[in-house]
């Protein structure tokens, strides 16, 4: 595996920088030495919304023991997806992971598409009660988070049932309401977590349609698996039912005292003021959270699979994470759904300015221009290209390329091989896939480094006209 000269400087600053980073509040859900598996259909499988999750954990807390496996298959039921029924899916594609928490998002196939059906609906009660109960029989102790199925975008088309066009009352969204009703239900009664995605769509779905009846359209363009933008609206939603904090860090300091009134998260240090221009050096204990989508259109909507080609890296190349590009429906998604104030707050905050305008630099790079009212008031640089964010898009790299192992040892070795008595085979099998999970806690390692703390030289000073 190829590692960067970038990330063997991580790795040395990282040995070479003993302050740690900042551990999960005890609010937050996940613990040090948890295993996380998602469990669903295509929508999960998409990996965009599993993806986010783990980036936002890597970035906010670098030195939290978590792994992450998602193990959905497109087309999945309660009663199993093409790779195997659901027995054999949990025995080859859950338990040996020993999950401490498993998310279960299903549903939005197991109504057929079709107007509700009863006996439909009573298979899809009774296979998601069987899987609850096998996870619970096979992992002692498993914490399981049930997810009420996204929505079929009924809001920015016409209403329909794409089994049964001619059905002329309600949509196949009524379908997938009573579904939903189920889960929480269920949830209730084995007392599970429940977490609604499908709400949070339909209100970005409805909002969006007054703003731009266009671009709503894309938020579940083909009505049925969310664009990736709008899966980051899927993680927040999570993140924040697992009580996931919002600051990245919270600087104030007073120019005309020269000293530093709050410091959250981070740490200040010769902070000095000369000619009008105020210098000092931060280390924040967490990176921002990159939101994947918004500096580029040539997000698929779906990411290449395993057996559609690698590049030379087996890796995908990730489009752009940076650039002036912005997409718009990433933009729109990310404000309408208020992402940097519920996850992705790193405030600037400077009183005691004289009026004018004022240049904030990073590290000798301009960050950018404010008045001073907008610097009193506070500026979030989570929404500027600094070089934590430039940190954190390596992060979000890193996370990715994971997942692409993980997928490439599952998905183009182990299931189309799994039937095959050739001697000798599944050993190999074995052996291999064992190799791929040493290769991903590799990339693991390599993203704790390349998301510690590093310290940062800030300039304020009036800018030129």
């Amino acid at each position: 595996m190829r590692v960067s000269k970038w990330h063997v400087a991580v790795v040395a600053l990282a040995m070479a920088f003993p302050w740690k980073a900042q551990a999960a509040p005890e609010s937050f859900y996940l613990r040090n030495g948890e295993r996380v598996l998602f469990y669903g259909d295509s929508i999960t499988e998409q990996r965009y919304w599993p993806v986010a999750i783990e980036t936002y954990v890597r970035t906010r807390f670098p030195d939290l023991r978590v792994k992450f496996r998602n193990s959905a298959v497109g087309g999945a039921m309660v009663t199993g997806n093409w790779t195997a029924p659901v027995d054999l899916s949990l025995k080859r594609d859950v338990f040996p992971f020993k999950p401490n928490i498993v998310t279960i998002m299903l549903g939005m196939n197991d109504g057929r598409y079709r107007p509700f059906d009863p006996a439909i609906f009573n298979t899809y009660k009774k296979g998601y009660e069987h899987i609850i109960q096998s996870l619970q029989a096979h992992l002692p102790g498993v914490k399981i988070v049930l997810i009420e199925p996204t929505p079929w975008d009924d809001i920015t088309q016409k209403p329909s049932y794409p089994n049964n066009p001619k059905h002329a009352s309600g949509g196949y969204d009524s379908v997938i309401r009573r579904y939903c009703q189920f889960v929480r239900k269920l949830g209730t009664e084995h007392h599970l977590s429940v977490v609604d995605f499908h709400t949070p769509l339909i209100n970005l779905m409805k909002e969006a349609k007054k703003t731009d009846p266009a671009l709503a359209e894309k938020i579940i363009p083909g009505r049925v698996h969310p664009g990736p933008s709008t899966e980051l609206v899927m993680a927040q939603t999570l993140l924040k039912a697992w009580n996931a904090p919002a600051m990245v860090s919270r600087v104030v300091i007073n120019a005309s005292s020269s000293t530093t009134e709050q410091s959250d998260n981070t740490r200040i240090t010769g902070l000095s003021a000369e000619h009008g221009q105020l210098q000092w050096t931060e280390t924040d204990k967490s990176l921002p959270y990159p939101i994947m989508t918004l500096h580029s259109t040539r997000w698929p909507q779906f990411p290449p699979d395993p057996w559609g080609g690698f590049t030379e890296e087996i890796f995908w190349p990730l489009p752009p994470l940076s650039s002036p590009t912005i997409n718009p429906v990433a933009a729109m998604v990310t404000k309408l759904a208020g992402m940097y104030r519920a996850l992705d707050l790193e405030t600037l905050q400077v009183s005691g300015l004289k009026a004018g305008k004022y240049s904030v630099k990073i590290d000798g790079n301009e960050v950018g221009t404010f008045g001073e009212a907008q610097l009193a008031s506070g500026v979030n640089l989570a929404r500027y290209d600094t070089p934590m964010m430039e940190q954190a898009d390596k992060v979000l790299t890193l996370v990715w390329h994971r997942v692409d192992i993980r997928f490439y040892g599952w998905r183009a070795i182990q299931v189309p091989l799994q039937h095959d008595e050739t001697p000798g085979l599944q050993q190999a099998i074995s052996n291999i896939l064992t190799i791929l999970d040493r290769e991903q806690d590799n990339l693991i390692a390599q993203t704790r480094a390349a998301a510690q703390p590093l310290a940062h030289h800030y300039e304020l000073a009036p800018a030129t006209p």
